[in-house]
């Protein structure tokens, strides 16, 4: 089940003026599958995903590619377990701990991480719940 999208971030996909426009409303489909409970809005002047906290931002600012940040909110949670999901498609990258960067230069290479994507992100988002 797709969770609603939010009528704030319509608005900013509506006037987003990014090569890779396409690439991030993919990836924004992906993130309201990823979870029935899903809640989108706009932090940090981008788009972000939340389930019982936030775990998900798009990284809009640099033009040749797009980010897709996951994380255990806002602020780093010593208390909170680590998240463990299985990259065996090695999408992502681990800056810290709590914390993976997905990028994608092309639709192309979006289309081709789509289905390992989508079980990442479902993994991630249910472990954030928790």
């Amino acid at each position: 089940m797709t969770a609603a999208p939010s009528p704030d971030v319509d608005a900013y996909f509506a006037e987003l003026e990014h090569p890779l426009r396409e690439v991030a409303a993919g990836l924004r489909e992906l993130l309201l599958d990823a979870h029935p409970d899903v809640v989108e809005s706009l932090k940090w002047k981008s788009p972000n995903y939340a389930v019982a906290d936030d775990f998900a931002t798009l990284n809009l600012r640099r033009p040749k590619v797009v980010q897709l940040v996951l994380h255990t909110g806002a602020k780093v949670k010593p208390a909170h377990p680590e998240v463990v999901v299985d990259d065996r498609s090695k999408l992502l990258t681990w800056p810290g701990p709590g914390r993976a960067v997905a990028s994608f230069a092309s639709m192309a290479e979006l289309e081709d991480a789509r289905n390992a994507l989508a079980v990442l992100l479902r993994a991630w988002a249910a472990q954030v719940e928790a």
